[in-house]
Formats: C-alpha cells, structure tokens, sequence
C-alpha cells in the first residue's frame, strides 16, 4: 500500500519499499515521536525545496563530497534516504513546501548522477521547531558532520527560536553540545534581550559584548583553520619545549602568565564548555553521548 503526501510525490513499489528499509541510516534522526510523525516517499528533485534557514554549514556544499556521493550511487544505485519537512504555518496549515532538512550533498549527489529519477526521503511532519531539532541533530550525525563551530551557532539558533522554548536537553541531543553550554546560551539569549541586543547568529561572537568586527577575523575554510592550528600548535610546542612538565602547576602557572587570566579562562571554556568539566571529573566525556535512535512511524530504515 503506497503513503499518501499531501505536496507531491510518487507511490513506493513493495521493491523500493524494501530498499529502503535496508538502508543505513546514520543521519536521519527525528524529534519527539509522541508530538511528530515521519513517512517515506521517493520525490522529485524538483519538489524540494532548499531554505537558507535550515542550513548550518558555514561553507556551504563540498564538491569533493558531492563527486563521491555521487560515484556510490552510480555503482550502488541507492544513498540513503534525504530529510524533507512538510512545511505547515504558524496555524498548522500546509504551505505546500517540502523543505530539505538534511541531506544537500545527497540531493546534489542524485541531480548528479540520476537526474530523472526519484530521491527517496522520509518526510518529517511536525511544526517549525520541530523540524529544525531534526534538522540540527540529522546534520550533526552524518558523514560529513558540522564542525564545532557549526554546532555552536546551531543551537545557539534553536535557543533564540522564537514561540515556546525548547527544552536544554533536546537542543543538546540534536547539536551535540552540552546541556551546560546551551543553558549558558539561553541566560546570554535573556541578557541580550534585556539588553536590546541583537544576535549575529554567530555565537563566537554573541557569547561577549566586546569582541571585534568580523571584518578582522576573515573566514577560513575548514582546511585552512586546521592548517593554521596546526602552525601555531608547532610553536607552542617549540616555546615550551624545554619546560618541566613534571611540574604541571608550575607549566600552567607560566601558561596564565603569558596569556592572561581572561583569556586563558576564555580558550578553557571554549574547548570545555560547561559539561565537559563535570565529564572530565568522572573520567569520561559523556556530555555529547545521545541514545540510539528510534525507528519513525512509517520508515523502518
């Protein structure tokens, strides 16, 4: 029996059907199961929708990715399944949009390699915030994740979504960062409010009222960022080459010294934020563990 979709689409055959059972699904994860529901369709290219508002990735599509995907679908003839959200209004009302929530280098991999056949999808149905946690925790688990600083500003995003707010710990289950941090979040959201600030989005920036214009800081690609890391990791370890570690006190002592208290306690936070410590003090980084996913109403994959 095929599954209706209000806003296009085409019937699954019981072999279609069954392929898509037997996909590995390491991305599609979806909200609340009691409050949402999510159903299967093969779609057209044609009928997704692509909305800047349920993007994440600072650089936006990997070719490199697109090209392997793509070369995994000419030979294996299927991916895994993309994430679309039947779009309603703020009355619950279809708007007849089926927005992708996951799944662009996928997308792309098929308009690539398959244009004139169907993309196989689970659509989610639910409201607007509903469909950025999936959004946000289904990009967060794929192949090719979100960096830190991607996750950072996605929750930093669910937290100023506006209506009523999203509890800590899904906004921590769907970025993968810490129920402390996105509590941290919603006190600086509160401040900033109160303050009639308005948010950049970018919580790099967001989290101080003091920091300098993007301008000075201009944009890396991941590689590049890495690369530069990588150069400034090998200088410290020349200046500090020759300290007695064996002395840890006395090596961050000296660390404070050159750098400063505050901003010593500001790179600190930043690669531990918030539960990271508390992790730290039971031996395990715990923090960012989710439970396993569970299987959507209509999708067994």
């Amino acid at each position: 029996m095929a599954l209706a979709l209000p806003g296009g689409g085409f019937p699954i055959s019981a072999e279609e059907r069954n392929q898509m059972q037997n996909a590995t699904t390491t991305s599609g994860a979806q909200p609340d199961q009691s409050q949402t529901r999510t159903t299967c369709r093969f779609l057209w290219p044609r009928d997704i929708t692509s909305d800047p508002e349920f993007r994440f990735r600072h650089t936006g599509t990997d070719r490199g990715h697109v090209r392997g995907l793509a070369q995994t679908l000419r030979t294996s003839g299927e991916l895994d399944p993309v994430l679309v959200w039947q779009e309603i209004d703020p009355t619950g009302q279809p708007t007849g949009r089926l927005v992708l929530l996951d799944g662009h280098h996928r997308l792309a991999a098929y308009a690539t390699a398959k244009p004139r056949e169907g993309v196989p999808a689970a659509v989610f149905h639910g409201d607007r915030a509903g469909a950025m946690l999936a959004a946000v925790r289904a990009n967060s688990r794929e192949q090719l994740p979100l960096t830190k600083n991607e996750r950072m500003d996605a929750a930093w995003r669910l937290v100023r979504l506006p209506g009523e707010r999203l509890k800590v710990k899904d906004i921590a289950g769907a970025s993968g960062v810490g129920p402390r941090s996105v509590d941290n979040m919603r006190k600086r959201w509160k401040a900033m409010i109160a303050a009639g600030k308005e948010a950049t989005g970018e919580w790099w920036r967001d989290r101080h009222d003091d920091l300098p214009e993007r301008k000075d800081r201009p944009e890396m690609t991941d590689a590049e960022r890495r690369a530069h890391i990588e150069q400034i990791a090998t200088r410290i370890r020349e200046a500090l080459g020759k300290m007695p570690w064996q002395d840890e006190e006395i090596a961050a002592e000296a660390i404070q010294l050159a750098v400063g208290t505050a901003k010593l306690r500001s790179m600190a936070e930043w690669l531990f934020f918030g539960d990271e410590f508390e992790a730290a003090e039971t031996g395990s980084f715990a923090g960012n563990l989710r439970e396993p996913d569970t299987a959507p109403d209509d999708c067994d994959f």
